[in-house]
C-alpha cells in the first residue's frame, strides 16, 4: 500500500471507486462515520496476506462503486421519491434458520415483488423481465454466479442464489458502511464494537429509497429478507413502521455451526486462506446473541408485528407455514400462488441444511449460555 495506514487510504479508495465506475457523486457524507470506523479497525487488526488485503480492499471499493451507481440512478429518476413502500413482508432470523428457503417459497406468490440478486450490487429501475438477459449488469451477475459455482460449490449448494432470484438486503445496505456485511467477511473486532452502538436508521432509509427506485414501475407489495435485520430490528421497524415481520428459529448451536462453515468457505474462495474458526465462532455467537436479545425485546413491545416460524416446520410442512403466515397478517393466498408454491416446494425438497454438511460445534456451552433466554423462549 502506498499509504501507511488504512485510514490514510480514505481518499485513495474513493478514487479507485470513481475510476472503476466513471462516476463522481457519492451523495451525502453520513457514510463517512462507518467507513472511517471500518478503516480504523483494519489498522488495529490488519489483514494478513495478499489474499485478505485484496479482499478487504475489494469489499470497501465495491460498496463505494455501488453507492456511486445508486446516486446516479436516483439523479436520473427523481420521481422515485414519490413512491411508497406500504406494509412490506420481511423475513428475518439468525442465519441458517430457514430464511432463504422461506423467502424463496413466499416469492412464488405474484402479489409480491423482491429485489433480485442482479439488482443488489447496484440498484436501478427494474426493467421488464424480457429485457434482463440483454442487460450488462444481469450478464455480469450470471457470470459471477457461475464463477462461484466453479470455485465454491459448497457455498452455492448451501446458499446459492441465482441472478434472477430474490436476494437479501445485506449487500445493498452495505453502501452506508453500517452493516454486518463487513465483519462477516473480515476480522475487525473494533468495527464490531462500533457497530454495537451505531444507529442503522440512515442505512434503512437509504435502502428504502433503493426499493422505491427498483420498484418505480411496480405497484406490488414488497417481500424482503435479511438475517441481519434481527440485529437492526429497532431501526428497521422505525423506517418500515407497518412491516409484517416473519422470524425463523432453530437451535443456535446448529445454525452457528452451519454459518461458520459457510463463512469459512466464502473466505477461502475469496482470499485463498483459512479462518480462525474458534475466533469466528466467538464473534458470531456474540453478534447473534445480541441480535436475538434485541428482537425478543421488540416482540415484547409489538407482538402483533411478528410471526414466528420454526425451521423444522418449513421442512416438514412448508404450505402449513405459509397458511399460518398469511392468516397472521391477513394476506390472501390465491390459487395461482398456492400452486406455484407447491411446485417450488416439490422441486426444492428441504432437508436439514439442504444437503449442506458441516462439523458440529464441540463446545456448545458458551453458545447455550449466550442464547439461554432465546432457547428457552422458543423451546429450541
Amino acid at each position: 500500500m502506498e499509504a501507511s495506514t488504512w485510514v490514510d487510504r480514505f481518499e485513495e479508495l474513493h478514487a479507485l471507486a470513481r475510476t472503476q465506475s466513471g462516476l463522481k457523486d457519492f451523495g451525502d457524507t453520513a457514510y463517512h462515520e462507518g467507513l472511517t470506523a471500518l478503516l480504523a479497525a483494519l489498522d488495529v487488526d490488519p489483514p494478513q496476506g495478499a489474499g485478505k488485503i485484496g479482499s478487504a480492499q475489494a469489499l470497501i471499493v465495491n460498496s463505494l462503486v455501488a453507492r456511486l451507481h445508486t446516486q446516479a440512478q436516483w439523479a436520473a429518476h427523481p420521481e422515485y421519491r414519490r413512491r411508497d413502500i406500504p406494509a412490506p413482508l420481511i423475513v428475518i432470523g439468525v442465519p441458517r434458520t430457514g430464511t432463504t428457503a422461506l423467502h424463496n417459497l413466499l416469492s412464488q406468490d405474484p402479489q409480491f415483488q423482491g429485489i433480485e440478486k442482479w439488482l443488489t450490487a447496484a440498484p436501478l429501475v427494474r426493467p421488464p423481465r424480457s429485457q434482463w438477459s440483454d442487460h450488462p449488469q444481469y450478464q455480469a451477475c450470471v457470470a459471477l454466479t457461475q464463477q462461484m459455482i466453479a470455485i465454491a460449490p459448497d457455498v452455492m449448494k448451501a446458499h446459492g442464489v441465482m441472478a434472477d432470484e430474490v436476494d437479501e438486503c445485506l449487500l445493498p445496505m452495505s453502501q452506508d458502511f453500517t452493516s454486518n456485511w463487513f465483519p462477516s467477511q473480515m476480522d475487525v473486532p473494533d468495527y464490531d464494537r462500533w457497530l454495537l452502538t451505531a444507529d442503522e436508521s440512515y442505512a434503512f432509509r437509504r435502502y428504502k429509497d433503493m426499493l422505491r427506485l427498483v420498484g418505480l414501475h411496480d405497484d406490488r407489495r414488497w417481500l424482503l429478507k435479511n438475517p441481519s435485520h434481527v440485529f437492526g430490528i429497532d431501526a428497521m421497524m422505525a423506517v418500515f413502521p407497518d412491516a409484517c415481520i416473519v422470524q425463523t428459529h432453530r437451535h443456535p448451536a446448529a445454525s452457528l455451526a452451519s454459518l461458520v462453515n459457510i463463512l469459512a468457505n466464502i473466505m477461502k474462495a475469496y482470499t485463498g486462506e483459512d479462518i480462525d474458526r474458534p475466533a469466528r465462532i466467538a464473534r458470531e455467537t456474540a453478534f447473534w446473541a445480541e441480535a436475538v436479545r434485541r428482537t425478543m425485546a421488540a416482540q415484547d413491545r409489538q407482538p402483533h408485528r411478528f410471526a414466528n416460524v420454526m425451521q423444522s416446520d418449513i421442512r416438514r410442512d412448508p404450505m402449513g407455514v405459509v397458511h399460518a403466515i398469511y392468516h397472521r397478517f391477513g394476506l390472501t393466498l390465491s390459487t395461482e400462488a398456492e400452486t406455484a408454491m407447491q411446485a417450488w416446494a416439490k422441486r426444492n425438497t428441504l432437508q436439514p441444511d439442504s444437503g449442506h454438511s458441516y462439523a458440529a460445534i464441540e463446545q456448545q456451552g458458551p453458545i447455550n449460555d449466550a442464547f439461554a433466554a432465546y432457547i428457552s423462549r422458543y423451546q429450541l
